[in-house]
């Protein structure tokens, strides 16, 4: 018989049929102590060490003559951890686009700004870093810049899409509705919405920031196509806020973080559930999840289930897209994905079509009234036009008009942090001309090369005087467009290039009409308030320009 301090336990036997004898005590204190071996002081702290020693190994090796980069110009400590970057954009709030311009200053036209990536500042380059859409040249997107907006719907986006076939897949059903005839037969909406903005701004009367109006315009524009109905910004009752873009600021400063902070995007899956249950977000965070998470779906959802726009074509370009993919005329039961996709895409329409337009606005507003030149040339260049039956197709064919709004776009292109291209099944050849030098660098396939429009923007041998608004650099000498400068733009990305901005006709229509609206109607009795020069130069980036005081603004006074 087996004694009380040889029980067996649970049966288990050892492989000679001997019972296995274990006391209460070892039993208790197995577990725990395991745990707390893998949690003590020195434990954590090994692993930190290890973690520590194999990021040094990686930043030596970035820095070693084995890495691919190795040859290229720059400072030894961006080439070795992306702590750098993260410490000018993330830490310093968007302060790379500068940093970039300085070692460009100091090390030539082409340099390493981080283990993997290549900048380049040569204009003529752009054409091989964003070859045309015609061509069949391979570019895909870097994952490492998707990551600034890279959670919920929109990382599934085109948009957020690193492969260049997986993109021109997503974006194939879309293209069609952003085209230059589709956006003629849109300019009836756009020029109803611009005369009630500019209306609005006249009974307002006393001192108002344009740069919210147009905030409400572009977004309501925009969600009206889109939706088949807008967000009712520019009919709210005497203000121009809040509007789609106030809300987004706080979205725009937390870029970088998600950039460079991998626990920050993998949280952010939680934020609409930790919103709606707790008091963490800013009002303005809240409301923009309630559009991306709530507002966005419901409208598809209502496009999903329109009989009243089956035939009449209303309920905007979700209901048109799903029309299109329904299964033998039959209404198409969304799936999950396919659902998450397209809010994705609603989310992102509104936020790239909202913004950026606006300052484009706001810039040439400024300008109208801060260089009264400026402004009689160009009311002498549309005089032969009827504001109230005014033209889109008929401004642009106005060379001062012209010149004007592409001024703006090269002081107030749409996005101003660096876009980086990754040509994946070719090697680039870069020849570096300057100070004489007639060096070759052939740049790796698979290596991610951007360029910077507030750096290509202010080449002074492109656009000599780049901190003055000019808009007779447009124009040759016997006063036509000069379409040639025109390409050296990288507003909406690159004009041509297969992944840039979907909504450019649509963003030049707006611009042409609003202009040329405020032209007629509001600058003749505004004056400037508080608004200067600072207002609009550019400091650093949140995606967008930002000034040293934030976001461009422009306060006027109407008589």
């Amino acid at each position: 018989m087996a004694t009380p301090d040889t029980i067996p336990v649970a049966g288990v036997m050892n492989p000679n049929n001997e019972s296995f004898i274990m006391t209460d005590t070892l039993l208790s204190s197995t577990t725990p102590l395991s745990l707390k071996t893998i949690l003590s002081p020195s434990s954590v702290l090994n692993l930190f060490l290890i973690w520590l020693g194999y990021r040094v190994l990686l930043a030596l090796y970035n820095i070693s003559p084995f890495h691919p980069l190795y040859k290229f110009p720059g400072p030894k400590i961006a080439a070795a951890t992306f702590l750098y970057e993260a410490w000018y954009d993330w830490i310093l709030q968007g302060q790379y686009t500068n940093k970039i311009r300085e070692m460009h200053g100091r090390y030539g036209p082409i340099i390493r700004i981080s283990p993997h990536e290549l900048h380049i500042s040569t204009p003529s380059f752009a054409d091989e870093v964003y070859p045309s859409s015609s061509s069949l040249r391979i570019r895909d997107k870097s994952q490492h810049q998707l990551n600034t907006g890279g959670a919920g719907p929109v990382s599934v986006t085109g948009f957020s899409t690193v492969s260049h076939e997986l993109h021109r897949l997503k974006r194939a059903p879309l293209s069609k509705f952003f085209s230059r005839s589709q956006m003629l037969s849109l300019e009836s909406e756009v020029t109803d919405y611009a005369r009630r903005v500019v209306d609005k701004l006249l009974r307002i009367g006393s001192v108002q920031n344009v740069k919210e109006a147009f905030n409400c315009f572009t977004a309501d524009v925009i969600a009206q196509y889109a939706f088949g109905e807008s967000l009712g910004f520019v009919d709210q009752e005497g203000t121009w806020e809040p509007n789609f873009a106030t809300w987004t600021s706080s979205f725009m400063r937390a870029a970088y973080g998600m950039r460079h902070n991998a626990l920050m995007r993998r949280s952010a899956a939680a934020l609409p559930f930790l919103a709606s249950r707790m008091n963490l977000m800013g009002e303005d965070v809240k409301r923009v999840l309630h559009v991306m998470e709530v507002l966005v779906p419901e409208f598809i959802r209502k496009a999903l289930g329109s009989d009243e726009a089956k035939d009449d074509g209303k309920g905007g370009v979700f209901a048109e897209l799903i029309r299109g993919i329904s299964e033998n005329g039959k209404k198409k039961k969304l799936t999950e994905d396919e659902m998450y996709w397209l809010s994705g895409e609603g989310f992102n329409f509104l936020l790239a079509g909202t913004e950026t337009t606006a300052a484009i606005l706001t810039t040439i507003t400024f300008w109208l009234l801060a260089k009264p030149t400026v402004y009689a040339r160009l009311m002498q260049d549309v005089a032969p036009l009827n504001p109230d039956t005014i033209k889109w197709t008929e401004l642009e064919q106005k060379p001062y008009m012209w010149a004007v709004v592409h001024e703006a776009l090269r002081m107030m292109p749409g996005v101003s942090h660096r876009s980086a291209r990754v040509a994946r099944t070719e090697d680039l050849v870069f020849r570096d001309k300057s100070n004489g030098s007639n060096k070759e660098w052939v740049i790796p396939r698979g290596t991610p090369v951007g360029m910077t429009s507030m750096i290509q923007h202010w080449d002074e041998e492109l656009f000599p005087c780049p901190d003055e608004f000019l808009p007779e650099r447009w124009l040759l000498e016997d006063g036509k467009p000069d379409y040639k400068l025109q390409k050296n733009l990288l507003s909406f990305g690159k004009s041509g290039h297969g992944r840039a901005c979907i909504g450019e006709s649509l963003a030049y229509c707006e611009v042409y009409i609003m202009a040329a609206l405020m032209a007629f109607h509001v600058v003749p009795r505004a004056k400037l308030v508080d608004t200067t020069r600072a207002n609009f130069d550019y400091d650093h980036d949140m995606i967008v320009p930002q000034t040293k005081f934030g976001s461009i603004s422009c306060k006027i006074a109407i008589q």
